[in-house]
């Protein structure tokens, strides 16, 4: 027998024991929950799981073709999750004896067509479903009377415009049902993520004591002027919107500590958010905006300026008079000439700094003499400023991936560096001389090592 079969064939061994024994375990302790997920080479539903009875949680992923009709004997069954199964074309009827059901899940599965039986399971409350492999979704289904929610991962197909309907409705009911409850119970916190909103309901704008308001993942295309009236407003999550402009009435936001923004379509922030001088962190990832109003500069708390897949081009004159940040992580999504002001040198507080995606280094970064962490990983240097090797406090250097074609001398400076990461660079000359002159190191990683200072190279 070839190696490779045996290898398959002791693997499908294995997973199998691991199988089986969760569900002795599971038998043994009574446990309310059996997850089988992750389990590759199971095809048949093991007969063992009907003993179960007390079964509430039950969940197999693998490689299932059918689910076995004495399904319905686990009549405690609250929450069935048969996902990424890919073989699976069918359902049992003998599901809809399942009268405690509520959460349904067959994302990812090889059904095209849900059964209208699953509309008599008058329990549901809850289905998770990939519409995008389906071709129908029966009316039957969508009119449960507990139906609350529909989970089909953003996949709004035009090819069932009544699911489409019906996900909308069902997310606006559930945005109603959190804002009536937040105002019955005078809670600070309110998420309304990923419920697909056009526009936000009106009676949101009495709720002015929120200090979280989470509106993530929805497909709004304005925030309106009143919410510039959440006066103790800290935290403020606008991420994956369709936005195109930010109302000026943003800026009277004056306790506002956290933004999430980007993966909009926003070109530019209004000039009013300078106004924002309790704002600590600020987080844009995927946005397309170029330039930051010279506003920004006047962000005095500002501690974190986290920018990921960004298309900007330079930052305003006045980033250096952020004297409170942190951190700065900045990852450019596009290869071109970028602009770093001067000032930036007196960012005297920085201790944590990473660029990605930058043509050069500037200078200045000699200057920050109280960063402790440096990484330049993922960039295209010609050369690295030796003024780098001023920076004496540094503890963590990242020099990944940037194609320099040597450890520069200056790097053995840097006394008090205990993480050195050179991997991926073509270095034609071995960078050991420069290694051993620095007394704290560590962690040493290249491509061929990571070297521990106890075991050494």
């Amino acid at each position: 027998m070839p190696r490779y079969i045996k290898e398959e064939l002791n693997e499908i061994n294995e997973a199998m024991k691991e199988t089986f024994k969760r569900i002795e375990k599971c038998k043994e302790k009574q446990s309310k929950k059996l997850d089988l997920s992750n389990t590759h080479y199971l095809t048949v539903v093991p007969d063992e799981i009907r003993e179960l009875k007390w079964l509430t949680h039950l969940t197999i992923s693998g490689d299932i073709k059918d689910v076995p009709e004495w399904i319905d004997e686990l009549k405690n069954l609250t929450f069935l999750d048969i996902s990424f199964n890919i073989r699976l074309r069918k359902l049992p009827s003998s599901l809809v004896n399942l009268k405690n059901l509520k959460k349904l899940l067959i994302y990812n599965s090889g059904l095209t067509r849900l059964p209208k039986f699953l509309g008599e399971i008058h329990s549901i409350e809850y289905i998770k479903i990939n519409p995008r492999f389906l071709k129908d979704v029966p009316q039957i289904i969508l009119d449960l009377p507990r139906l609350k929610y529909i989970d089909s991962k953003g996949y709004y197909g035009t090819h069932l415009p009544h699911l489409v309907a019906k996900q909308y409705e069902l997310d606006y009911k559930e945005c109603l049902k959190r804002i009536k409850l937040c105002k019955q119970k005078k809670l600070k916190k309110l998420g309304l993520s990923n419920l697909h909103l056009r526009e936000l309901p009106e009676n949101l704008s009495s709720i002015i004591w929120l200090e979280e308001l989470n509106l993530k993942g929805n497909e709004l295309k304005f925030l309106p002027d009143w919410i510039g009236n959440f006066s103790k407003l800290s935290v403020l999550n606008i991420y994956e919107n369709h936005f195109t402009i930010l109302p000026d009435s943003i800026g009277k936001l004056k306790n506002l500590k956290k933004i999430e923004l980007g993966k909009d379509q926003l070109t530019s922030l209004p000039d009013t958010f300078g106004n924002l001088t309790s704002l600590e962190e600020f987080h844009m990832h995927y946005s397309n905006i170029k330039y930051l109003p010279e506003s920004f500069g006047n962000l005095s708390s500002l501690k974190i300026f986290d920018v990921y897949c960004s298309r900007l081009f330079s930052l305003p004159e006045s980033f250096g008079n952020l004297h409170s940040l942190n951190e700065i992580y900045f990852d450019r999504f596009v290869f071109a000439k970028f602009h770093f002001p001067k000032s930036m040198k007196n960012l005297n507080k920085l201790k944590s700094l990473t660029l990605s995606n930058f043509h050069d280094v500037p200078n200045f970064i000699g200057e920050l003499i109280n960063l402790t962490k440096l990484d330049l990983s993922g960039n295209f240097f010609e050369f690295l400023p030796k003024t780098i090797g001023n920076l004496t406090n540094l503890k963590v250097l990242n020099l990944g991936n940037t194609e320099i074609p040597e450890l520069p001398k200056w790097v053995e400076k840097l006394k008090n560096l205990e993480e050195l990461n050179i991997s991926n660079n073509d270095m034609e000359k071995d960078p050991k001389d420069i290694i051993e002159k620095l007394p704290k190191l560590t962690n040493y990683i290249d491509d061929d090592n990571l070297y521990n200072k106890e075991t050494n190279f």
